[in-house]
């Protein structure tokens, strides 16, 4: 049996620095508003983010109860009590002129018999004198006003108002990010309907995840069109992302700074990022210093030394406001700082992150198409890094024969980058042979692959990368159970690094999503179907910003819906992946969403031939669905999924056309498979074909069953073997442990060859058998109701109850709801509290008592 993997190098849970709901802060803050908490708070985070966890705390308070707001600012640093000027205007008579008298007069003001105490909003605390932050800190220790402090860092907070918070007067409150997975409810409720997930990953990783940011970003590309519907949900356009529109001016921030600051700022935002030595030789030791600690560059130490960077956010903030003008006062010093092409893939990364990877092929090109030569750098590894670049972004828009044809052309196709990048597009198209011969040509002593300029991938990212494609190779081939070593060494490794603290500096978040793909592919090849899904959930709630990833493992999973015979919950995903992907490019995912879509949309609507005109109009809209594939796929790519495309649109021609038809494109399939040496292929293809009723395959079944290491291979070899021997009893030993294994797919339906001679208790055990394998989220609400038991807990100790319910464990709930497993063990602790239960098992024996008597199996 294959162990669990870890996946915690695909960060996907909170890791006390991420929300997992936009509200968590806001109620945090208002159970001190009403009362409910210690007599204040010191609110840490994002401006936007502060401000509405602010105003939305404050619309659960009484209108009747007096709020008052203060601001720091170079007149109240200067002045005493000059931040108390509000305040005092409200007074009759003048307070005396020291903390004593200042508060007492004030504590009668601001909390009169019988009254609330008054809320006191205070911004900018570092920027207030000493005096007024002694009275108001005084206030809040003996329960007269209700403090809210807020600013950025918890650094900015002044002296006496940090003690409070350590004796617990105050409480610190910090509005963390969301997570991807609250990201995506928080788009959602902007657009007001489903979003692909595609989307929601460009939008959290612009937004950095920030409430504010990413509500706003998301009305922007609404109201641009760069967000716009398609069918019942929201999708993705192509195109960049509309400048903000949230009444700020983003050069206003700039504006202010002086002239080096901004000028530093606007060269990182250009250039990426850049080594402080050579800054400092330029003369910008005094500006790398302030705006370090002002928080608007971050200085990083790295293999190749400290680099000072910016965020994404802050990159394209800043490049917004840059004017024509000062571009062009910045080009002399850019052309001393930029070789000439680190601008250009530094564009194109930023493009290819937010999904835009048709415009990060522009960047590499002319207005003619042809190679652009004004960026041919006259390094060897600089041309290598341009290769390396404009390659994947041509992949991610599937344009297969255009970066090959870039590697063919570069003279650096010897270097391991590029080989890699080869090896990567010979696995997409399925030829594992070549995929193998590549791997094997790589030198054994690879040169660090940086330049002088910067890097933009590690040596070790780079051997990471080679083994999981060789992985893919493997899997296709006839070598599964190597593939799966391959997998489980990748994972402990990565699973290492992030616990020793440097994965981000072995490999970067986006390059693990690239790696997460390949593994998707080999778990999915080999069978390992509960581990793919674990795996598939973990890409879609890891904060690793990779939009194409979360695509594929989304489509991953309407494939693993599929097998499991969800065809309802498989064409949803499908129907989403299609619309999106339509804008995308990459028509190998396309065509697989495609299949997939027709053969849900073949089973749901009910089997072919059906009598009367219901069948016929039936028939001809199955008829039209095959279409949607812009042409034949023959001789097309069989790596990734393309082969299961292959599969389930020959058992879709099977129910539109003919049996024959199916058959013969299963045949050709498996024989195109064997010639190519993509055995799995082979067996899977044999399998289906004897599934569908041709048992003259059985022998050749066998032998691709004995020849791979599949978790269906074992199962499919006793299968083969009962319908040579005629052993009914062995054959349904064999589907039954193909239904364990998440195979339910193939004989969920009755009208099968092989299930029909089956008995009626025979066919029972083959559902439950189902049931136990497939491993999905919970079943929804009924329409009456949720169940009695659940009346007391809350929105999220539901979602986690269902979850264990249905069997997870607390590392795969973290994992699907997007929250740590800690977090996840306080909430259980909270519903066996709440229900008086001892343990899990008990949790399950309820939840099994209060199920309705037609829902039992």
């Amino acid at each position: 049996m294959v162990p669990a993997l870890d996946l915690s190098w695909l960060e996907s849970g909170v890791d006390g620095r991420w929300m997992d709901s936009p509200d968590e802060a806001v109620r945090a803050l208002e159970a001190i508003l009403l009362g409910d908490g210690p007599g204040g708070a010191i609110l840490t985070g994002e401006l936007g983010d502060r401000r509405e966890t602010i105003e939305a705390a404050l619309a659960s308070v009484s209108a009747d109860r007096a709020v008052f707001r203060l601001h720091g600012s170079a007149f109240a640093s200067a002045t005493p009590y000059g931040a108390l000027a509000i305040l005092l205007s409200g007074l009759r008579e003048a307070p005396p002129a020291h903390p004593h008298g200042m508060m007492r007069v004030l504590s009668d003001f601001l909390c009169p018999p019988g009254a609330e105490p008054a809320i006191v909003i205070v911004s900018q605390p570092d920027q207030i004198d000493a005096g007024t932050i002694t009275v108001l800190t005084q206030l809040a220790q003996i329960r007269h006003i209700t403090l809210v402090v807020h600013c950025e860092r918890s650094t900015d907070v002044p002296i006496d108002l940090a003690a409070l918070r350590r004796l617990g007067t105050l409480t610190g409150i910090t509005v963390w990010p969301l997570t991807p997975a609250a990201s995506q409810s928080l788009v959602e409720e902007v657009a007001g309907g489903p979003v692909t997930r595609f989307a929601a990953t460009v939008l959290w990783q612009h937004s950095a995840g920030f409430v504010h940011r990413l509500r706003q970003l998301t009305r922007d590309c609404i109201s641009s069109g760069k967000l716009r519907r398609s069918g019942a949900d929201w999708v993705l356009d192509s195109g960049p992302l509309p400048r903000p529109t949230n009444g700020g001016d983003p050069s206003a921030m700039l504006r202010g700074l002086p002239v080096r600051q901004r000028a530093l700022l606007e060269m990182l935002a250009i250039c990426g990022p850049m080594r402080v030595g050579d800054l400092i030789h330029t003369g910008y030791a005094a500006e790398l210093d302030e705006l370090e600690e002002s928080g608007a560059l971050q200085i990083r130490s790295e293999h190749s030394g400290r680099v000072a960077q910016m965020s994404a956010v802050q990159a394209a903030e800043t490049m917004a406001s840059i004017e024509p003008d000062r571009q062009r006062e910045l080009s002399a010093t850019l052309e001393m700082l930029d070789p000439g092409y680190l601008s250009v893939l530094r564009a194109a990364q930023d493009f290819v992150a937010i999904g835009n990877s048709a415009a990060a092929v522009v960047l590499f090109v002319d207005h003619e198409g042809t190679p652009a030569e004004s960026i041919r750098p006259a390094s060897v590894r600089g041309r290598m890094h341009l290769a390396w670049a404009e390659t994947r972004a041509r992949f991610m828009v599937g344009d297969l024969e255009g970066a090959e044809e870039v590697l063919r052309n570069s003279p650096e196709r010897g270097t391991a980058p590029l080989i890699v990048q080869a090896a990567a597009l010979a696995g997409v198209r399925g030829d594992a042979r070549r995929v193998i011969d590549l791997l094997d040509s790589l030198p054994e002593d690879q040169p660090d692959p940086e330049t002088d300029d910067g890097a933009i991938f590690t040596r070790e990212s780079i051997r990471c990368r080679a083994r999981a494609i060789r992985a893919e190779a493997l899997a296709l081939s006839d070598d599964q159970a190597g593939a799966i070593q391959i997998v489980l060494e990748l994972d402990r490794e990565l699973a290492e690094f992030k616990n020793l603290g440097i994965i981000n500096d072995v490999i970067g978040p986006f390059e693990r999503a690239l790696l997460a793909e390949s593994m998707l592919t080999v778990l999915v090849t080999c069978g390992q179907l509960d581990r793919c899904r674990d795996l598939a959930e973990a890409v879609l709630a890891g904060r690793h910003g990779n939009p194409y990833a979360v695509q594929y493992a989304d489509l991953v999973l309407a494939v693993l819906d599929v097998l499991g015979g969800d065809h309802e919950r498989a064409g949803q995903r499908a129907a989403t992946a299609v619309a999106q992907l339509d804008r995308l490019g990459r028509p190998q995912d396309l065509e697989t969403a495609l299949a997939v879509k027709v053969l849900c949309a073949d089973v749901l609507d009910g089997p072919h031939g059906s009598e009367g005109a219901a069948g016929e109009a039936s028939s001809r809209v199955l008829e039209s669905r095959m279409q949607d594939f812009h042409r034949s796929r023959e001789g097309q790519p069989l790596g990734r999924l393309g082969w299961m495309a292959e599969l389930l649109l020959a058992w879709s021609m099977g129910r539109i056309h003919s049996p024959q038809a199916r058959t013969a494109r299963l045949l050709a399939l498996a024989d195109r498979a064997a010639a190519e040496g993509l055995y799995a292929v082979e067996f899977a293809a044999v399998s289906a074909a004897v599934h569908a009723g041709e048992t003259g395959l059985a022998a050749r079944l066998a032998e691709t069953a004995a020849s791979t290491q599949t978790v269906a291979s074992v199962p499919h070899l006793m299968l083969a073997h009962s319908v040579l021997e005629d052993d009914s009893e062995r054959l349904f030993q064999a589907l039954e442990l193909l239904a364990f294994a998440g195979y339910a797919g193939h004989f969920e339906q009755g009208d099968l060859p092989l299930v029909r001679g089956l008995t009626a208790p025979q066919l029972r055990r083959l559902a439950e058998a189902a049931g136990a394998g497939r491993r999905t989220s919970p079943e929804p609400e009924e329409p009456g109701g949720e169940p009695a038991w659940m009346v007391e807990l809350t929105r999220r100790e539901k979602e986690i109850s269902r979850l264990v319910v249905v069997g997870k464990t607390n590392a795969m709930i973290a994992r699907i709801s997007g929250i740590s497993v800690r977090t996840v063990e306080g909430h259980l602790y909270q519903v066996y509290a709440k229900l008086h239960l001892k343990g899990r098992a008990e949790l399950a024996r309820l939840a099994a008592a209060h199920t309705p008597q037609q829902h039992r199996s």
